[in-house]
């Protein structure tokens, strides 16, 4: 070949390197710029996720307070004490109240036009003095109805503080006065400041955009420092949501998810820094186009190759992208895991709380069939609120076995027989037809019998519950593989293929009632005794649940 010819296929190829170089720098801009959006979109889906959990929180944990105050507004001596306007007798009950709810900084007790008739502790400074033109005393009395004042300094403790405040009824219904709460600042920090969010924070201001909550900005001269910040706003409007924008008061680009707490008038903001949350997406960018940016110099250096090392550059692409799969999907799995760690903590905070409540609930109604007459009318909504309590209670169990599931205590287990025991203590319907094939020969199973059987009373209820209008229900057990197995399979509804891989994900649930836990708890145990579970379905048809154990309670 001439030399010049040689030349000009030389500077050629250093084109069309050039060329190429060109078009992977675009093409990686693009790709970069797009992780970096969908990165964003993730982590502000994220936070409002978070958002939502807290908020159930903080309402529910208020909502005690509202039941403990309507609790004791409607006892019939509290009534007449207050109605005679007898002081005295109004302060027994007011200091039993402080001494049962320590938490409430201050209770007071108000006529209809908002002259202050007691309080415990006492301040008799301010007997007889007229809160009508307080918001407390305004918000409760414009419908008499439960209200949570705006942040205000206390008269009688000088801090910031919220008052909670409920109408007392007579027996026929005239507001005879109003009962409040004071809560000091301070006492709902102690709640909320365990909460931690992975690379964030929150906080929570009132209707007229007032610090309730905040991490650092504490006292009364913070109260008004974010009033002005673009999500408050937002919220003050009544508005929802996600958005990114900048904090005037510190300055810095947010990732912001915003939610309303109607019942009492607040709203709640979880925040990340912009470039803490892209941190690991920017660094894996970084990393790529360092690479793909020598990679790509050196095809233009060794332009005249480019065509005899095409396998080879071929496959050091597919091991780029497997990697940066591996490193997408590490990823995610730290995510799951901290948001699960998030939703866990939450979950064991709100049973905690609504255990009691139900427990309550649920005596009273005992109470109630033993003593009121034999009305059928009465009986059937007796028996539909014990039934509903009954639902609560088992949410509440799911979100307690959810939270904590201790490791097993094994022991040597008949698994034909526990399902037997099983199916004797779970309500499963006289519309539904149970057969079941127990064999008697099984090898004994080390095991955890106790969750074992709520992995089985889990997977029946699901069964019955998939089987509205009734069908059969089929458990049997029997060896498989050097262990034992237990199936159990119903002629309900069946799972439509999409959600096949989503039933055991926490949370997910296409019922009207339950929250999605069931199945979730029970892979979970199953997987701690060392078995495992499967499930088979066609829509119309039914669904197949299988559980396998190993005889010596290893894993599967």
């Amino acid at each position: 070949m001439r030399p010049h010819a040689w030349a000009d296929l030389t500077r050629w190829g250093l084109l069309a390197a050039l060329a190429g170089l060109v078009v992977v720098i675009l093409v990686a801009g693009y790709f970069f710029a797009r992780s970096l959006e969908l990165e964003q979109v993730r982590s502000l889906a994220e936070n409002d996720a978070i958002a939502r959990g807290i908020a159930a929180f903080i309402e529910a944990r208020e909502d005690d307070y509202k039941h403990n105050l309507l609790a004791y507004a409607g006892r019939f001596d509290f009534r007449e004490a207050v109605a005679r306007r007898h002081r005295p007798a109004v302060m027994v009950h007011l200091r039993q109240l402080h001494q049962l709810f320590p938490e409430m900084d201050r209770v007071v007790l108000a006529d209809t036009v908002g002259v202050v008739l007691a309080t415990y502790p006492a301040a008799p400074e301010i007997y007889g003095r007229s809160f009508a033109d307080r918001d407390w005393f305004r918000g409760v009395s414009r419908e008499w109805r439960p209200y949570m004042s705006e942040v205000f300094e206390g008269a009688a403790a000088r801090v910031p503080i919220v008052i909670l405040a409920v109408p007392i009824r007579a027996v026929d219904g005239r507001v005879i006065g109003v009962i409040g709460s004071g809560q000091r600042l301070e006492v709902i920090r102690q709640w909320l400041v365990p909460i931690e969010i992975p690379e964030g924070d929150f906080y929570v201001v009132d209707r007229k955009g007032q610090l309730v909550f905040h991490r650092t900005r504490v006292g009364r001269d913070h109260l008004l420092d974010y009033v002005t910040v673009p999500v408050v706003r937002r919220l003050l409007r009544g508005e929802e949501g996600v958005a990114e924008a900048e904090n005037p008061i510190d300055r810095e680009v947010r990732l912001s998810a915003y939610r309303l707490l109607p019942s009492l008038g607040w709203g709640l903001v979880v925040q990340r820094s912009k470039n803490l949350a892209l941190e690991r997406t920017r660094s894996l960018i970084f990393v790529s186009g360092a690479a793909g940016f020598v990679l790509t110099a050196a095809l233009a250096f060794f332009g005249g190759l480019a065509l005899r090392n095409q396998r080879r550059t071929e496959r050091a692409h597919r091991a780029l992208e497997e990697k940066n799969l591996e490193l997408r999907n590490a990823q995610e799995e730290l995510v799951r895991k901290e948001r699960l760690a998030i939703l866990g903590q939450l979950a064991g905070g709100v049973a905690h709380e609504l255990r009691n409540p139900l427990g309550v609930v649920k005596n009273s109604v005992y109470y109630l069939k033993m003593v009121l007459p034999e009305e059928e009318r009465v009986r059937k909504h007796l028996q539909i609120l014990e039934r509903e309590v009954g639902t609560a209670g088992r949410i509440v169990t799911d979100l307690l076995d959810f939270a904590r599931v201790r490791p097993p205590v094994r022991a040597a287990t008949d698994l034909s027989g526990l399902v037997g025991a099983v199916l004797e203590r779970t309500p499963i319907g006289d519309h539904i037809d149970v057969l079941s094939d127990l064999a008697a020969d099984l090898p004994s199973i080390s095991v955890d019998p106790e969750q074992v059987g709520q992995i089985l009373a889990n997977l029946v209820l699901n069964a019955a519950q998939a089987m509205p209008e009734g069908g059969t229900l089929t458990i049997e057990t029997a060896r498989e593989n050097g262990g034992v197995r237990v199936t159990i399979s119903d002629t309900g509804v069946g799972i439509p293929l999409e959600n096949l891989g989503k039933i055991f994900q926490p949370l997910f649930t296409t019922k009207a009632k339950g929250i999605g836990l069931g199945l979730a708890v029970a892979k979970s145990l199953a997987e701690a005794n060392g078995g495992a579970i499967s499930v088979e379905s066609a829509p119309g048809q039914g669904s197949r649940f299988v559980v396998h154990f190993a005889r010596g309670g290893e894993e599967t």
